[in-house]
């Protein structure tokens, strides 16, 4: 025997209704962007201390150097590159922005300069 007509009338509004607040709850309700020059400029990106401050990298005297080490002396020195060389090595052409770090043969560091 058939159910009357009627009787699934009620369940499918049900189901479209269900379907309707479902989609409204998913809308997204956000503050319209202005088109104008009004907006505000786009953050601006602190460049890097561009001079090598070899006092910033005394930490290091009297430890054993380590590629760590190195890297965390480069960082706080605010130098570009970290050079570790053997007291005894002939110097290097000038760079502001290179940390040299003068170390011992048994690997303890004796000194830091920017050049």
């Amino acid at each position: 025997m058939k159910p009357p007509r009627g009787s699934r009338v009620p369940a499918c509004r049900a189901v479209l209704l269900l379907t309707f607040v479902m989609l409204a709850g998913c809308q997204i309700h956000r503050e319209p962007r202005p088109l104008s020059s009004e907006a505000p400029p786009p953050p601006t990106f602190v460049d890097a201390p561009s001079r090598c401050t070899a006092a910033r990298a005394r930490f290091g005297l009297g430890r054993r150097i380590t590629a760590p080490l190195l890297e965390e002396m480069r960082m706080r020195s605010g130098a570009r590159r970290a050079h570790a060389v053997l007291v005894t090595e002939p110097e290097t052409p000038f760079d502001a922005n290179r940390l040299i770090v003068d170390i011992e043969s048994n690997g303890r560091i004796v000194g830091v300069r920017c050049a």
